[in-house]
């Protein structure tokens, strides 16, 4: 199972405003930038490098924006044999096999993947862009713990049945 959690729409969305956010933001630093050259005698040097921190954020707000920079898929892959996620455009990529989960705990907000070497990875439902697509996501990992034999909730393996 694989589902794409950024829909093409909402990326198109998002690098628009990444493109003009980011030619504002250069613009703005360029002109502070030049500002602290021409018009001022002597440079402030805290200024012109807070203006140089906001015209190389204003740059990559407009490399991603218009492509330069490729952003990463967000996605939620699931096998028999792991789980595989990256929930934000931005965010590292988390894969989860399964015979290294203890138990699963399933909220509206998060699902928390006990693990056998007693970590906690937090899958954070609110980072899906759409709720629909979220809850999917839950209840299908949830399914497949059972099918795992996997405890989901606190319900123990033997207590869980899956009629056929």
């Amino acid at each position: 199972m694989y589902v794409n959690l950024y829909p093409n729409k909402e990326l198109k969305k998002t690098k628009q405003i990444l493109l003009w956010a980011g030619i504002l933001m250069f613009c703005g630093g360029l002109s502070a930038l030049i500002g602290e050259f021409i018009a001022r005698e002597e440079i402030r040097w805290t200024w012109m490098a807070g203006a140089l921190v906001v015209s190389a954020i204003g740059l990559l707000g407009f490399a991603v924006g218009a492509g330069y920079v490729q952003l990463k898929d967000a996605y939620f892959s699931m096998t028999p044999e792991r789980i595989a996620y990256r929930l934000t455009l931005y965010g590292a990529e988390q894969t989860i096999y399964w015979d290294t989960i203890d138990s699963i705990q399933a909220t509206e907000q998060a699902l928390i993947f006990d693990l056998k070497d007693s970590r906690q990875l937090v899958m954070r439902l609110g980072h899906i862009q759409s709720p629909e697509i979220a809850n999917h996501v839950s209840v299908s990992i949830q399914l497949a713990a059972i099918q795992q034999q996997v405890e989901v909730n606190q319900v123990p393996v033997s207590a869980q049945r899956v009629s056929g």
